[in-house]
């Protein structure tokens, strides 16, 4: 009950801070890795996307603090086991998505997709080492988070190879028109 309830403050404090940056979106859907707002972030500000993706964890910390030396440390304990744990750099945890939104002012989106595989890639490989050394199967739900990410941004990256042959391709063609 504690973990829903941390879950629960993590994913508001997102929906919150959408609204108060008005961040349009079109639709929320809850799944098994949170809530999802339909928005597009791609043109969004970076200091907006870093309010958003630090509101969830940040709930969390500050919930943690407020609950640690009370009847409900259970629930602070799970408060901060949330925060650390989104803050690791795989999409799609706030972490990976922070750490996309830094690398994206630095280099051209297919240099940052194929980062943040590389980087999904690396921690699945860590958590399987986890997996298999403590027997802690707590950390497939990790992995499966981390080869989500993978799928999304090699989705991302196709998207935006299909979108710029099909831009260079246009440009080719009125080229040839005005030539006529």
């Amino acid at each position: 009950m504690h973990l829903l309830i941390a879950l629960a403050a993590h994913e508001t404090a997102h929906l919150l801070s959408a609204i108060l940056l008005k961040i349009k979106f079109h639709k929320v859907k809850i799944t098994l890795f949170g809530f999802n707002l339909n928005a597009d972030l791609e043109n969004l500000m970076f200091v907006k996307k870093l309010v958003l993706f630090l509101s969830g964890p940040l709930i969390n910390f500050c919930l943690y603090f407020i609950f640690v030396d009370t009847v409900y440390e259970h629930f602070a304990n799970m408060n901060i086991f949330l925060c650390i744990v989104n803050l690791i750099p795989i999409v799609p945890l706030d972490g990976g998505n922070i750490c996309k939104s830094v690398l994206e002012i630095f280099l051209d989106i297919n240099s940052v997709c194929r980062y943040m595989i590389m980087t999904n890639t690396f921690f699945i490989v860590c958590f399987m080492v986890i997996i298999y050394i403590y027997k802690n199967y707590l950390y497939f739900l990790l992995v499966v988070m981390a080869l989500k990410g993978i799928l999304e941004e090699n989705r991302c990256l196709t998207e935006k190879i299909i979108r710029n042959n099909y831009m260079i391709m246009r440009a080719g063609n009125k080229g040839r028109r005005m030539h006529r």
